[in-house]
């Protein structure tokens, strides 16, 4: 028995050896393409080399997204990444000892987007990395990152899980520049919108080349962090935009493919995807004393871009312990009511055939042979000879409109219709706003408001619901 034992147990090595030795060689014939890798890519070949039309349908349907500005800098109150360009090297050294002390304890993700939400937002760009190389999530390809401050937490995953929670998309911006690649390495820098993706100085805890430090980036943004439905690259992007592609051939390019004009609005419609990146102030992160936009003129704003065509990108700086700033929040929590009034004239909406009419903006949705139309204006005491005792009110008439036997007006977030008429002029009508939420003109300083100490809403526009409508003819 022994014998037959040790017989057996000598087959079975022999056995055991073969099938290394074949797998051993036959490992020599398989290429690098036949290597399982955890991202699959789309070969270079089928890539589609632009944004996917069904994604750009819905991102123009979105109209208002929040765009955020955070990092270490916000502890001194500076612009983000800036300060670095033409720097002295005791400056720089400075700047980026602040991840030291980065904690920022009171950043409740949950809290940001409920208030974007609230805000009529539908999208989300949060800064991944900015200029600076700081990164907001946990990287294996550096380590100039928020887990390794004194907070420790991953920023990136708490923004994505909470903001797709309450039903809004998530992008990310992405800086290809990169200033902390020049200070570590040495490498000459030509311009921080040239970024240096020929450069094979290796360089992270991974040592890689900068193009592939920067897409191993991009392959965690789009991998790690459920469904990203876009990135935004702020400056030359090519050799990036074409690797998100080809790990998620749906994700939607934003600054990168589309037009991105920064703090103004182009002065023509255009019927195509694009965004105006609006600040609430003029700095973009965090500014403990800032010079605001009024809440009027960020709504003004608003309905200026999407009567043209495009979508407004606003922008807040979070404060060092991770809450939105009170003039920020307060900026927000108007949006909250006039978007709860009148957010159906700026969702999902189009240009009309022509973007205003004096100062009435116009947007519009297409119903097939017909469109409804919203006609957004300011509301006054004065141009309807209305009182204190009674409410604000407009008359307007609308050129490029024409009635049809279904066409009724209303106000939006109000009940009742408004009267109007049509004739070879256009479209008039007069409406009373009769709402309790009064959003009016200043009415100036009429002494017998003063004297009864009537109090008057906010001075925002009114949006007027036309349905059933055709472009005039005239027109």
């Amino acid at each position: 028995m022994a014998r037959i034992s040790i017989l057996i147990l000598v087959g079975d090595l022999i056995l055991i050896c073969s099938l290394i030795f074949f797998f051993s060689c036959d490992s020599n014939n398989f290429s690098d393409e036949d290597v399982s890798s955890p991202i699959q890519l789309v070969p270079e070949d089928q890539v589609r080399l632009s944004n996917d039309p069904e994604k750009t349908e819905i991102f123009r349907d979105a109209g208002l997204g929040l765009f955020v500005h955070w990092g270490p800098n916000s502890q001194i109150g500076s612009e983000i990444s800036w300060p670095l360009n033409n720097a002295s090297r005791d400056y720089m050294d400075k700047y980026y000892s602040l991840a030291e002390t980065f904690n920022p304890t009171e950043f409740l993700a949950d809290e940001w987007a409920t208030l974007a939400k609230l805000a009529g937002m539908e999208y989300v760009v949060f800064t991944a990395k900015h200029h600076d190389g700081f990164c907001m999530f946990d990287t294996e390809f550096s380590d100039f990152k928020i887990t390794n401050t004194p907070y420790t937490k991953d920023i990136v995953a708490q923004v994505a899980e909470a903001f797709r929670k309450e039903g809004l998309l998530v992008g990310f911006y992405y800086s290809p520049g990169d200033f902390r690649y020049h200070f570590e390495t040495g490498v000459p820098q030509n311009g921080l919108m040239t970024p240096a993706f020929d450069s094979k100085t290796p360089f992270g805890p991974q040592q890689k080349d900068f193009l592939s430090y920067e897409q191993g980036h991009v392959e965690e943004l789009l991998t790690k962090y459920g469904d990203v439905f876009m990135l935004w690259f702020d400056g030359n992007c090519e050799p990036l935009k074409k690797h998100a592609w080809r790990i998620n051939q749906e994700v939607f390019i934003g600054r990168g493919e589309i037009p991105t004009p920064e703090q103004r609005i182009p002065g023509e419609v255009a019927d195509h995807a694009w965004e105006s990146c609006m600040t609430t102030s003029w700095q973009w992160s965090y500014q403990p004393h800032p010079d605001l936009r009024t809440s009027k003129e960020v709504i003004h704003n608003l309905v200026k871009i999407r009567s043209r065509g495009g979508n407004m990108l606003l922008n807040v700086g979070p404060k060092p312990n991770g809450k939105i700033a009170s003039p920020d929040e307060a900026i927000l929590r108007d949006l909250v009511l006039w978007m709860m009034m009148y957010g159906e004239a700026v969702r999902q909406v189009r240009p009309w055939i022509v973007t205003n009419e004096g100062d009435v903006w116009l947007t519009h949705k297409n119903n097939g042979e017909t469109s409804t139309l919203y006609a957004i204006a300011d509301f006054s005491y004065d141009e309807v000879g209305t009182s204190w005792q009674q409410f604000s009110g407009r008359r307007l008439s609308l050129k490029s409109v024409e009635a049809t036997e279904q066409t009724k007006v209303s106000i939006l977030g109000q009940s009742g219709e408004c009267p109007w008429h049509q004739d070879e002029r256009g479209l008039h009508i007069t409406a009373f706003n009769t709402h309790t939420v009064q959003i009016i003109a200043y009415p100036g300083n009429n002494p017998e408001f003063v004297q009864r100490g009537h109090s008057w809403g906010p001075d925002w526009p009114v949006a007027i619901k036309i349905t059933n409508v055709k472009p005039a003819e005239s027109e």
